[in-house]
């Protein structure tokens, strides 16, 4: 449609033609066209559009504020008077030709007249751009006008403002509208969240934060209002119900290949009773599909050869809908139209499917399997990964396993792995269900095999007592393929916990000093408090490195963490560890006792995921080189292909080797029936009873002379009494038990008396632990130990000369 000169006050109206069954369902494209005084033509733009259902019309906007009204009823158009550039255009409903117009400059609400183009009323009051506009279809009348940081409610009977709603920087309005019924106010934001408030009261509701749904974008109700449909740039769909205030369904988009929505809306159909099942989704593609939420299928998709589409409009009751393209024409459609060829669209393509279904049975062609895996890894490349997930925050969780085992590149070394599940259940791990309650017995026995086949591939993870809560989380997530699980695990530990395991079993002092100095230059007044609480690393760190971060985040918090830290470099887990400690520090500075300080480490605190990895990615680039991870860690190793998995050497053997022989001693004492103590104890009590055989010869001579010594000592002092000898008669006879019970410590003791010096705290545990240790022990047990020292000697050296996957 050309551009015509048209005077404001005599407003002179043209005809119109529509297209009687066009075959793409465009019924009409405008385009508004110039002639520059080069006499050159110019195009100028259509930036927003609105439909009015009840009297049959449409007005459009162009970038410099022309308005163009088309009526489809008596087949006219004509131009207003320009009122400067426009943000937003809604007709007001129950109001004969009223238009009201968004002004870009100075952000007031025009109410024009589309038949002579005069502003009957102008209200003023925001500080930005109004984007949206919208009116309750209740007994209230309100009008609600919204830019991205303000929304204004006006009051319609006198034209004041009813409420202002205010927003900040970091949750500003995506889009906000009212129900189709008026009841309520919904809106929502940046921080994607969605709130509901009642249109009556104004009070808050409902807030929805959609975990599965990130960077939100839209929400769309349909007719009836009974149902809501919330999308956003990350291709999942959610549908919620107004009734019950829950979640019906949640639609993954990429199964129709939508990688995301930047606009949705309902398309109304005749007789669907307002329950609409089309929903239109403007793609991130700049593409439109209908897509129809009964079959869950996209029926169509509208992509105009000219040009994308930048966004579309809806009418009321679903008649007609346009789509502004990028180049700035408008295509206008009837539904109905485009609802009959999608349907012949749908018929043709069944026909051609179940032709070449049958042209592919005759054909005996497929592609090899390595040649598939070669062009996935050619797609999933890292580089390619990572632009995904600085874009989106984190990968889908569809194609998570398929992601993780690309970035791992693991294997899939088949026969290596069935070489240790046929070694069975390791020994270590056998009654791993007393040691934690799994309700689901599927999960335990994956999380059994998988510890296993870890203590077979290397004996140092047969005696690490974290490792079980270690690996559960990564159990949940991908047992459903038991080899990928195995060998995402193994490469976890030989790339991601280097020198964890240096000084085995005890904690890794490296690690833990790395983590303190990366603390020390990044928040030293954090540090500072630990220490003033007797906090060290091994709470704020260790606890969560040895969880893998499963305690103190969400399950979808840890995917999401995982998802960046297989991403990068092995230094990013210790820049995790360090960005939880400084994102919570405010929380943590709170708590003033070990105590607070050690439950606050073992539970999920509430945190700011995206802030919390920012942070990490500030550590890992912002850290000195001389304290920084990489320096100390190897590159990245993925596990070898072929017949067997490489060793794991990152541990000390000997002293591994010392915990399995005491282990197996302690299991052949049990097998036995009789443990080292019970034998003990036997031995002590047969050289008791041999003793105090003994003693019995002796009782007469010592009860006379314990006789004579009372009556001398009534003689010479009648301060003592006959209660005394006979506690010093228990004494001695005391004293002839313990001799044989623990002789080490009664000399101590005596040595100690004779001195005339008394035994502190330290001296009594120090004879305690002392005394546990029996000449009667060493005298009954001297070949044990000599037998369990010689076994050690025997596992150092074969350790020291074999392989120690096959151990």
């Amino acid at each position: 449609m050309d551009q015509r000169q048209l005077q404001s006050r005599n407003i002179e109206k043209y005809d119109l033609k529509l297209k009687s069954r066009p075959k793409d369902g465009v019924i009409l494209q405008l385009h508004h066209t110039v002639r520059d005084s080069n006499g050159k033509n110019r195009r100028i733009r259509f930036s927003s559009g609105t439909f009015d259902d009840l009297h049959e019309k449409l007005a459009c906007a162009d970038n410099l504020g022309n308005i163009f009204i088309l009526d489809f009823t008596d087949l006219k158009f004509w131009k207003l008077s320009s009122v400067g550039t426009c943000t937003a255009l809604y007709f007001l409903p129950n109001k004969e030709d009223i238009l009201i117009v968004a002004n870009a400059k100075k952000y007031d609400i025009s109410f024009l007249d589309i038949d002579n183009g005069e502003t009957n009323l102008t209200l003023t009051g925001h500080t930005a751009p109004v984007k949206h506009i919208s009116y309750s279809n209740s007994k209230y009348n309100n009008l609600l006008t919204a830019s991205s940081v303000e929304a204004i409610l006006w009051e319609l009977r006198n034209y004041t403002k009813y409420f202002t709603l205010n927003t900040y920087l970091d949750a500003q309005i995506q889009q906000i509208m009212f129900t189709p019924a008026g009841d309520y106010l919904v809106a929502c934001f940046q921080n994607d969240t969605v709130q509901i408030w009642k249109n009556e009261t104004m009070k808050s509701v409902k807030q929805i934060i959609p975990s599965e749904l990130k960077h939100l974008k839209n929400i769309a109700f349909t007719m009836n209002g009974r149902a809501m449909a919330m999308a956003g740039l990350t291709p999942m769909l959610i549908l919620f119900s107004m009734d019950t205030w829950k979640a019906l369904k949640s639609i993954n988009l990429t199964k129709h290949n939508i990688s995301g929505a930047q606009q949705i809306a309902f398309i109304p159909q005749i007789f669907d009773g307002g329950a609409n099942k089309i929903l239109a989704i403007l793609s991130s593609d700049c593409t439109l599909h209908l897509l129809d939420l009964e079959i869950l299928n996209v029926i169509h998709s509208i992509c105009p050869d000219s040009s994308c589409i930048k966004r579309f409009v809806i009418s009321p009751t679903g008649k007609y809908f346009l789509c502004i393209l990028q180049l700035g024409e408008v295509n206008i459609y009837n539904s109905s139209y485009v609802m009959d060829l999608a349907q012949n669209i749908s018929d043709l393509k069944k026909e051609k499917l179940c032709t070449s279904m049958q042209k592919l049975a005759r054909q005996d062609v497929s592609s090899s399997k390595a040649e598939v895996e070669q062009k996935m890894r050619i797609c999933m490349d890292s580089v390619r990964l990572r632009r995904i997930l600085m874009q989106y925050g984190e990968y889908p969780d569809k194609f998570r396993s398929i992601i993780w085992r690309s970035l791992l590149n693991t294997p899939r070394n088949r026969n290596a792995y069935s070489s240790l599940i046929d070694k069975g259940i390791h020994p270590a791990y056998k009654d791993i269900e007393k040691q934690f309650t799994i309700h689901s017995s599927v999960t335990l026995k994956s999380l059994k095999r998988l510890l296993s086949c870890l203590a077979h591939w290397c004996p140092l993870f047969g005696v690490m007592k974290f490792l079980p809560a270690f690996v559960f989380p990564f159990v949940k997530v991908l047992q459903k393929d038991p080899l990928l699980l195995f060998e995402c695990v193994a490469t976890i530990l030989l790339n991601y916990c280097q020198l964890w395991f240096e000084y085995a079993p005890f904690p890794p002092i490296s690690i833990l000093a790395i983590v303190e100095n990366i603390l020390s230059e990044h928040d030293q007044q954090l540090l500072d408090h630990f220490c003033e609480t007797g906090i060290t690393s091994q709470t704020y760190a260790l606890k969560i490195l040895e969880t893998a971060f499963s305690e103190v985040l969400t399950c979808s918090e840890w995917l999401i963490l995982w998802d960046h830290i297989l991403s990068n470099d092995p230094a990013f887990v210790i820049m995790a560890v360090v960005s939880y400690n400084i994102v919570q520090r405010n929380a943590i500075k709170r708590l003033k006792t070990h105590e607070q300080l050690e439950n606050f480490f073992r539970m999920q605190n509430p945190i700011d995921k995206k802030h919390f990895l920012k942070n990490a990615y500030v550590l890992l680039n912002d850290t000195p080189d001389d304290i920084h991870p990489k320096r100390f860690f190897n590159t990245f190793i993925s596990l070898d292909k072929g017949n067997c998995y490489q060793q794991f050497t990152g541990y000390p053997k000997a002293t591994i080797c010392m915990k399995l022989a005491k282990k197996n001693r302690k299991m052949k004492l049990q097998n036995d029936g009789n443990t080292l103590k019970e034998m003990t104890i036997l031995n002590q009590k047969i050289q008791i009873s041999e003793r105090s055989k003994k003693e019995n010869i002796h009782n007469k001579e010592k009860i006379n002379s314990e006789d004579e010594t009372f009556h001398k000592l009534i003689n010479k002092n009648n301060m003592k009494s006959i209660h005394d000898i006979q506690d010093n008669r228990d004494l001695c006879r005391k004293q002839n038990i313990d001799t044989v019970a623990y002789p080490t410590t009664i000399h101590i003791q005596q040595n100690k008396e004779h001195s005339g010096t008394k035994s502190n705290k330290k001296d009594k545990d120090y004879i305690c632990k002392y005394s546990s240790r029996s000449k009667t022990k060493k005298k009954s047990n001297g070949k044990r130990n000599a037998n369990l020292e010689k076994e050690v000697e025997e596992l150092i050296k074969i350790y020291k000369n074999s392989d120690l996957s096959d151990s």
